[in-house]
């Protein structure tokens, strides 16, 4: 498993300076990131800025409205980028009309991407549990084949599920999780990895079992700077074995 760094947990900087932003994360170690956005730039000046630093991008979180209405432009800048995952970050529960009926959804947006040489995942926050499973409906028992996971443990956490569980009932179809971390009595909750309630070896080890790819540093918000909490976590992500 490699080590990635969500990018939408140094927004603010990356809103301010994104080179200089993306070189601070290539000092701290990290080969990989997941992009959030392009922050005014294309992708090709992103892809001429990773190549420069020595970084890659592992994926992209991008709406699936871009999807659905962009779909031609978001391939092309996935292949200028040269990565694989291409990941819904969220979606409008109310508006989702069943998990299951949203992944059959989600499987034909899939093998689209799946005919360019791409894999589409899903990133989960708690509100798929409001109503029951809605993980569990989402994935089904053995498909959609056109769609994997990106699992948010802490969002599955904070959604009063075993993460741990959740992975191994999707193993092989489980290449991305986020490694996060929490501790509902600090305000912000998140803090970087190791520093909150999280049973992340656990996570971790499942993730390996489940053949995970890339483990994702991610705070929705930090403690203290943004660059400072990635450091902190990938420090730790390295006592667990991610490089």
């Amino acid at each position: 498993m490699r080590a990635t760094v969500q990018l939408y947990t140094l927004r603010d900087a990356l809103e301010a300076d994104w080179k200089g932003t993306l070189a601070a994360v290539r000092e701290i170690g990290l080969e990989y990131v997941e992009l959030a956005g392009f922050y005014g730039q294309t992708a090709a000046d992103w892809k001429s800025a990773l190549d420069e630093l020595g970084l890659k991008a592992s994926g992209a979180h991008i709406g699936v409205e871009a999807l659905e209405n962009d779909f031609d432009a978001t391939v092309a800048d996935a292949k200028t980028l040269g990565m694989k995952f291409i990941i819904i970050p969220w979606v409008d529960a109310s508006k989702v009309g069943g998990w299951a009926a949203f992944g059959e959804k989600l499987n034909v947006i899939g093998a689209k991407l799946a005919a360019e040489g791409l894999t589409l995942a899903y990133h989960n926050h708690d509100f798929e549990y409001a109503n029951g499973d809605g993980l569990a409906e989402l994935y089904g028992a053995a498909g959609p084949e056109n769609l994997v996971a990106e699992i948010d443990a802490a969002w599955v956490k904070i959604g009063g599920h075993d993460p741990i569980a959740v992975i191994g009932s999707l193993a092989g179809r489980v290449p991305l999780v986020h490694g996060k971390d929490f501790d509902l009595s600090k305000t912000p909750r998140w803090t970087p990895a190791g520093e909150g309630t999280m049973d992340l070896p656990g996570v971790f080890a499942a993730a390996e079992a489940a053949g995970t790819e890339f483990i994702a540093i991610e705070l929705d918000e930090s403690p203290g700077a943004p660059i400072d909490a990635v450091r902190a976590s990938y420090a730790y992500f390295k006592t667990l074995g991610v490089s």
